[in-house]
């Protein structure tokens, strides 16, 4: 599994991709409301939507222009801990 922020992780099995937000228990971690991908990029993609609609759900992000700022660095700050991996 991929921690990539306290809201959200990328876990796979060998047939997609699940993006969630990481539960941690005991030794494990697990993920809640996950949703399945075909491909990392896609799960990529939904990871930072997922955080956008945290922010403006709990009132962190209240325009537009913060919404494309936002974006933009999880984008990156992602694609940083996963270039590692063949995308």
């Amino acid at each position: 599994m991929i921690i990539l922020s306290d809201e959200v992780a990328i876990a796979a099995d060998s047939l997609q991709y699940a993006v969630g937000k990481p539960i941690r228990g005991g030794k494990s971690t697990m993920l809640a409301n996950a949703k399945y991908y075909g491909s990392l990029n896609a799960a990529l993609r939904a990871a930072v939507a997922d955080c956008v609609r945290a922010g403006v759900a709990d009132g962190s992000i209240t325009e537009l222009r913060q919404v494309v700022a936002m974006q933009a660095r999880l984008q990156q700050e992602f694609t940083e801990k996963l270039k590692e991996v063949n995308v």
